[in-house]
């Protein structure tokens, strides 16, 4: 069975509104598998950018990568029914003064299908409140009572039935993305002796910048992630 990763929209803006949509090729092959987006995705990303004027280019960049195998298109032909399920079981558990919290949109349903349907080794997602649906939902539902100021509802047999559905997916973001493609060496065309004369601690300052950039454009990550991270990488 062959290894995929399966895509949601901002993991790509991000990689994209950074210019690092190249360590995708090298990353692909060393991952030794498949980069999968799903139709949803495909609109988001390029279909609709296309026809805008403040994301044209964005989409012209990630054409490439499509026509050249690097992402490719995967069209489920049976998750209707599960789509429509895991939808209505994810927009119905959480309540707040009567009302039901939308936590998810079809595009990110659709990406969680086509995960479970491919058997995918993990699906890269950089949103918040759809990582800690799968992982914890505990932890969204902190930070919904957080960002709503008001106590939450939850309905416990939903949430089992998601965590049935999602105990073998794993998540990870764009920022695994980095830290993977700068471990491989992939940034070391930045640490050349010139640049190091400007700044001689390029090597620190080239993760931290890079990990940041992606924070800033979409990407959910603590400060202390971040930080963490970099320290490790300087003492390797």
């Amino acid at each position: 069975m062959d290894k995929v990763l399966v895509f949601d929209t901002g993991p790509i803006i991000s990689l994209a509104s950074n210019n690092l949509l190249w360590i995708l090729p090298e990353l692909k092959e060393k991952f030794g598998g498949r980069f999968v987006i799903t139709p949803k995705v495909k609109e988001e990303l390029i279909d609709k950018p296309l026809k805008s004027k403040k994301f044209r280019f964005e989409a012209v960049q990630l054409l490439p990568l499509l026509a050249n195998g690097v992402i490719e298109v995967y069209e489920s032909k049976g998750a209707t029914s599960l789509s429509t399920e895991l939808l209505n079981l994810a927009n119905t558990s959480y309540e707040a003064k009567n009302n039901w919290i939308k936590i998810v949109h079809p595009a990110e349903i659709e990406v969680l299908c086509a995960a479970l349907e491919l058997h995918a080794q993990a699906v890269v997602i950089d949103e918040t409140a759809t990582r800690y649906l799968i992982e914890d939902p505990s932890k969204l539902l902190n930070r919904l009572e957080r960002k709503l100021h008001s106590k939450m509802i939850l309905n416990k047999e939903h949430l089992n039935s998601l965590k049935i559905h999602f105990k073998n997916l794993k998540v990870i973001r764009s920022f695994e993305l980095a830290i993977v493609a700068y471990d491989a060496g992939l940034f070391s065309k930045y640490l050349n002796e010139d640049s190091k004369k400007y700044d001689p601690n390029l090597k620190h300052d080239l993760l931290s910048g890079v990990l940041w950039a992606l924070k800033l454009n979409g990407c959910s990550v603590k400060t202390e992630d971040i930080e963490d991270a970099v320290s490790l990488e300087s003492k390797r």
